[in-house]
């Protein structure tokens, strides 16, 4: 049996502001397409930024962004499955968030809202190229149903923050740190491995046979479901720990270190859908 689903983490993962998407990687990509496996990514950016970066590894896959919240056609733009939070899941967060000391963003669409335009806010709307909206009170974007609310701060902050939001919304809402200084709320049945289980019935792939590449926090849950989980050498401790096996870090591409191996033995793809996978 061989792997029929490759999905990577995007940032830290296979490029990085130090790092940019390697040639070897675009190459190594490409043939493990060519074998009939399907390529996706499982990020947390929003849907358009992760379809910019499809368009740059040439993916025609459903792609997993949001973390997990949303799955998209990135050809065409098509939403395929979306999970936002509801307006009393938003309004609960928003409550829980008050009083923490964290900048807050809400996510509607491929807009950002905050209630201030700090220097934060400034460069993150300039660095991923969306438009940063000011509101007076972010509880007005709840009946928008925001995707995710994301809190920014200093790296042990944004840690205690994580560990009070998981105990007091227990598994009403799903939280995660996606760096060390973000952390996100989102609906309950978000999650990169949620998404990848929706993924497999989508392209007729398994667990059993989805391979995987993350080097955050947030993948951690996706390395321990997939058939086989690998962390990025370099990736934060809990990512080294969740994984089958570490790769070397991602200044040796070691993505495509691990694809190239699984390509020499055989164990990517399957017959009969290598023509299928390039259409």
């Amino acid at each position: 049996m061989g792997y029929t689903l490759v999905a990577l983490d995007i940032d830290g993962t296979i490029r990085s502001p130090d790092y940019p998407l390697s040639p070897r990687t675009r190459r190594t990509l490409d043939r493990v397409r060519d074998t009939g496996a399907v390529v996706t990514v499982a990020t947390g950016r929003m849907f358009q930024s992760a379809r910019r970066a499809s368009a740059e590894l040439d993916l025609r896959s459903p792609i997993a962004s949001f973390q997990g919240a949303h799955i998209g056609d990135p050809s065409t733009g098509e939403t395929l499955w979306h999970r936002p939070l509801t307006e009393g899941m938003a309004l609960e967060a928003l409550e829980a968030l008050d009083g923490s000391g964290h900048e807050v963003m809400a996510y509607v669409g491929d807009d950002v809202y905050a209630e201030e335009m700090t220097p934060r806010a400034e460069s993150y709307g300039s660095r991923n190229g969306v438009n940063v909206h000011l509101v007076d009170d972010l509880r007005r974007t709840a009946a928008h149903e925001p995707t995710r609310l994301v809190a920014f701060g200093g790296e042990d902050e944004t840690r205690r923050l994580e560990i009070d939001l998981k105990s007091r919304l227990d598994s009403r809402l799903y939280v995660t740190r996606s760096l060390p200084t973000f952390c996100e709320i989102l609906h309950p049945e978000s999650g990169k491995e949620k998404a990848l289980e929706r993924l497999c019935a989508m392209v007729g792939s398994s667990q059993e046979e989805t391979v995987v590449f993350g080097n955050g926090y947030n993948d951690v849950p996706m390395l321990a479901w997939a058939g086989l989980g690998v962390a990025i050498g370099g990736g934060v401790p809990d990512a080294l720990d969740a994984a089958d096996r570490v790769s070397p870090p991602i200044h040796e591409d070691g993505a495509a270190q691990v694809l190239d191996e699984l390509l020499e033995a055989g164990l990517t793809g399957q017959p009969g859908r290598a023509q299928a996978s390039r259409r």
